[in-house]
């Protein structure tokens, strides 16, 4: 029984340790979930920033103006380029957290499987014990029955 106890409380620890892992699964998919976002808004307004920069190109632009535009493109392409890294990195940590989830999983499943196994023994050792007390009572009953002579006396 107290190896069942046991058995229970390290089920709960694990079932913690399997929510705690959910949670940053969940989290890291948000995080990366925000941060595609925000690389496909860069990307976007990259395209109308190039667009619009074509556009006045074509009515005449200054050197200076020029400059200005192409400075600003060379920092939103590394924007975007940091951005990708983040992305890379958020990804890792995802696969992390799923890795480490599907270990929490795992672990609760065993866990479950060998409660399971040991209720299973204890019921049978309990029947066990049943049976027997039913078997020596019942061979009593026919002892008694037969009176306390007639055990071997005709």
């Amino acid at each position: 029984m107290a190896e069942l106890r046991t058995l229970m409380l390290l089920l709960e620890q694990a079932e913690r340790e399997r929510d705690a892992a959910l949670a940053q699964c969940t989290e890291a998919q948000t995080r990366l979930g925000r941060a595609q976002a925000q690389i496909d808004d860069l990307r976007r307004f990259d395209g109308q920033y190039h667009q619009r920069w074509h556009n006045e190109g074509q009515s005449g632009l200054g050197i200076e103006t020029l400059r200005c535009y192409q400075s600003y493109g060379q920092r939103l392409l590394e924007a975007i380029g940091q951005q990708g890294q983040l992305i890379q990195h958020l990804d890792q940590r995802l696969q992390t957290c799923r890795a480490e989830l599907q270990a929490r999983e795992l672990r609760l499943a065993s866990l479950r499987k060998l409660i399971e196994r040991r209720q299973q023994e204890l019921l049978q050792k309990q029947e066990r014990q049943d049976q027997k007390i039913t078997d020596e009572w019942a061979a009593r009953s026919a002892l008694g029955a037969r009176g306390p002579h007639s055990a071997g006396h005709p």
